[in-house]
């Protein structure tokens, strides 16, 4: 039997009774009545609320249990009834000042606190991991403790502020104000505390700030961030060992660290030296490698293979049809795109055309993203064949604890700038009798930084190209023009090199662009307007570069032994085409270039420049097949130049793609050439450049604490640098500070460019002028490509055959004679470009 919960004495109406409110009016009536009998009684209606509302009241219990259940909301009625009334609220409010109030307030924040407390409780620093600062959610106090956050937002902004204010958030007050009550509650509720002291000490913040932020509840203290400093580097190294203990890469290069020039001198063996040296060393996943892929000894009997006979110049380093036709593609997609620049009347937008992007030949995949774990920096040195050596066996015997056995039949891909990768192999040169493929270093299969490639290219373009100022066309003419006067220091800085080179590039080819449409009876703007289609503006890209871009054949002559009517260039060796793109057609009209040297230095250099441009932009489209195609080319520049170890740094690319890694670790190579840390379409970068950033981030941590820490400390830095940034990026985005970017910003240089096009016209450079005034005065630029042709065809080729052999022979002619760092010495002088900016 069920009980009327107005009165228990009373049965409730069954099951199929419809209970129906009464009409206001009635209700009314039998209120003042019941209102009546408690005036006649002597007792107040509040009164007997409260009586019915007494614990100790056991006859009343009924009314109480069902009052206080979670369906019924009679209580919550009253309580809004009364605040809602002005007295009454001010009643409520005295009550919520007292102390049950206070208590019922505080046992709110309690258990809210409390559930936040399990939420953020960790065992110790050491929880603070890898997975813990890459993986974690940030946490929303908003929604796991709701009462608390609404106490803060009312006490952090007045009424007005939170219905007007759109600029100012209490947010991030609050949230930090949540953080450290949450650590005051519980030193185990230390996650953001760690994470904050580690920003604050990655940014350079001093001892005694990072203390005074520690006694404000935000962070940990000084000790404990390097404690959790250390326990980070553990993790990481941790993950780099499991990671070096399967296929993977490994690319590495020295760190230098300057001390003060203050020094006191205190004699030849205590004085502290100015510069510390140490080797930085970084792991690179291989996601698509299998063991069968990486299997070292099918690469080293291809390597002995006795029919093997070395590289042929007409077999190896003539481009075939296919490359020609996709270097041609670029070069003209290069062409058309400085059109789409500085053209206002045409919109890349506006053409959907695949043509008009760069032909995909290896690119990245989808979605692909590089994953590297940097290691311990040693105090190794990499700069000498004796500390490579060393510095492989302390990282892999030391560090990773493999075994030399193990290690010797996996291949390790090694990607590393030209010097590294000379002392590795002399290395194995030295080894080539030790006790197994480790010891001998052969493990180690190694590729071309891409991105020294690329700054050596700028190197010898430069010097080749440099001139003087009365040299029309000459580089150092175009840096006068340009105001460009600090590329004429002793180390001009690479970008601004690359940059100026890229704008004397863009304004030959809107030059040339303007004279294609005045030779068509149009302006450029006209041309513009009727909206040319792609195949159009492939046929005008091919023709610029035919006519303008491409050096003037040289003058043919007859053949020895030959009629009159056979005739061969007088300077080549060869019957075919020298090897430019698009190949030189010949014809018995062709211009003498010598009678215009002004014209002809121009074009050689525009040509020149369009390697660079497209070998830097293949690395950020993250296509290796497009270096694999100029890679000839670039060998015949680079020795052409005088730049012999890069030279043989692309024959030895191109001996290994072809002939002495397998297909299967080829394509591996191929892929661990260019990595993407970010993720990001479009943002590829070559292996060894990630190195150099890496490094430039240690130094400018280290530069913030000062170079007084330890090896042991810069150690962990090395190893945690990665996490480090990791935790700089999320506290950013957690007080929402503004991005930092090292990087350097979009310039408008048109006006530039607009320079150069006006300049062009001015002197008539586009056009070829027999005889032109001062052309006696004016010193012929080689054509690098003939001139590394001749000499590769002379000598190179042969000098490198025959050393190769000897080294797989265990012959090798001369050990300090480095099989990796050229044969021939070079001629173009050393390299003093600044990359990054070296404030140690």
């Amino acid at each position: 039997m069920s009980v009327d919960r107005d009165n228990p004495q009373r049965p409730a109406a069954g099951p199929s009774t419809t209970r129906k409110r009464a009409p206001k009016k009635a209700f009314v009536e039998k209120a003042s009545e019941v209102l009546s009998l408690l005036s006649e009684a002597g007792i107040s209606p509040f009164e007997l609320v409260s009586q019915l509302l007494d614990g100790d009241n056991d006859m009343y219990r009924s009314y109480r249990a069902e009052l206080y259940k979670d369906t019924n909301k009679r209580l919550s009625t009253i309580l809004d009834l009364i605040s809602g009334s002005k007295p009454g609220r001010a009643k409520l409010k005295g009550w919520l000042k007292g102390p049950i109030g206070t208590s019922v307030v505080g046992s709110i924040i309690h258990d809210e606190m409390d559930e936040l407390r399990s939420e953020h409780h960790l065992k110790g620093l050491a929880d603070i991991d890898l997975e813990y600062i890459k993986d974690r959610e940030l946490p929303t106090f908003v929604d796991d403790a709701p009462f608390t956050m609404e106490l803060l937002r009312a006490a952090a902004q007045t009424n007005r502020q939170a219905e007007t204010n759109v600029k100012k958030s209490p947010e991030i007050v609050c949230d930090s104000i949540m953080r450290q009550l949450l650590y005051q509650r519980s030193n185990r509720c230390l996650g953001f505390g760690t994470e904050f002291g580690l920003y604050l000490w990655a940014t350079g913040s001093a001892r005694a700030t990072i203390e005074a932020i520690h006694n404000c509840g935000l962070s940990v203290c000084y000790q404990s961030v390097l404690n959790s400093l250390d326990h980070l580097a553990n993790h990481c190294m941790t993950l780099a060992a499991t990671v070096g203990s399967g296929l993977h890469a490994f690319c590495y290069d020295n760190i230098n660290l300057s001390t003060s020039i203050h020094v006191e001198q205190r004699g030849l063996a205590s004085t502290p030296g100015k510069v510390t040296s140490g080797t930085l060393g970084i792991i690179y996943k291989l996601p698509n490698a299998t063991p069968e892929n990486m299997a070292l000894q099918p690469i080293l009997d291809r390597m002995r293979d006795p029919n093997y006979k070395g590289l042929d110049f007409s077999r190896d380093l003539i481009p075939t049809d296919e490359q020609y036709e996709s270097i041609l593609h670029q070069f003209k997609v290069h062409v058309i795109n400085v059109l789409f620049s500085y053209c206002k009347g045409l919109n890349r937008e506006d053409y959907s055309d695949e043509s008009l992007k760069p032909k995909p030949r290896r690119p990245f995949p989808p979605n692909h993203k590089t994953e590297f774990f940097p290691i311990r920096i040693s105090t190794k040195e990499e700069a000498s064949i004796h500390g490579n050596l060393m510095y492989h066996d302390e990282v892999y015997l030391t560090m990773l604890q493999r075994a030399a056995d193990e290690l010797s039949k996996w291949a390790i891909a090694s990607i590393n700038d030209q010097h590294t990768n000379s002392c590795i192999r002399s290395g194995q040169i030295l080894r080539s009798d030790d006790l197994n493929n480790y010891h001998r270093r052969l493990v180690f299969q190694l590729g071309m930084g891409l991105f020294h490639a690329a700054l050596n290219l700028a190197w010898a373009l430069l010097n080749i190209h440099r001139g003087i100022l009365s040299q029309k066309a000459s580089l150092t003419w175009w840096f006068a023009i340009l105001e460009k006067t600090r590329l004429g220091q002793q180390k001009p800085d690479y970008h601004t090199l690359y940059a100026t080179l890229i704008q004397i590039l863009e304004g030959v080819v809107l030059s040339a662009w303007k004279e294609l449409c005045r030779l068509d009876g149009k302006t450029l703007e006209e041309y513009a307007a009727l909206k040319p289609k792609a195949e159009e503006l492939h046929e005008k890209a091919a023709t610029l570069l035919t006519d303008y871009l491409t050096p003037i054949p040289l003058p043919y002559g007859p053949t020895a032994g030959s009629s009159d009517e056979e005739t061969v260039p007088v300077t080549s060796t060869r019957k075919a085409p020298p090897p430019t793109v698009p190949p030189a057609v010949p014809s018995g009209a062709e211009d003498d270039p010598s009678k215009d040297q002004v014209h002809q230095n121009l074009r050689l250099l525009v040509r020149d420049v369009l390697y660079l441009l497209e070998l830097v932009a293949a690395v950020k489209d993250g296509d290796f097949g497009r270096v694999e195609d100029i890679l000839p080319h670039l060998a015949m520049i680079y020795r052409g130049a005088g730049s012999n170890n890069y030279c043989t740094e692309c024959l030895f690319m191109i001996q290994n793609l072809k002939y002495i890694w397998t297909p299967e670790f080829g394509d591996i190579m191929r892929d661990t050439m260019i990595v993407n840390p970010s993720g990001i379409p479009g943002h590829g970068i070559a292996t060894d450049i990630n190195m150099e950033y890496t490094v430039r981030d240690v130094k400018d941590l280290i530069i913030a604490k000062g170079l007084q820490s330890t090896w042991d400390r810069v150690g962990d830095i090395s190893a945690a640098i990665a996490y480090l940034k990791e935790i700089k990026r999320k506290m950013g985005q957690v007080l929402t500070l503004p991005h930092q970017n090292k990087g350097h910003s979009d310039v408008d240089v048109s006006h530039l460019v607009w320079r150069i096009v006006d300049k062009i016209e001015t002197d008539g450079l586009l056009i070829f002028t027999k005889n032109r005034r001062g052309n006696a005065k004016s010193k012929a630029t080689p054509d690098l490509l003939l001139e590394g042709e001749k000499k590769l065809k002379s000598s190179t080729l042969s000098t490198f055959n025959k050393k190769f052999k000897n080294f797989v022979a265990g012959q090798p002619e001369n050990c300090e004679d480095e099989l990796g760092s050229g044969h021939e010495a070079d001629s173009l002088p050393p390299l003093e470009l600044t990359v990054l900016e070296e404030p140690l």
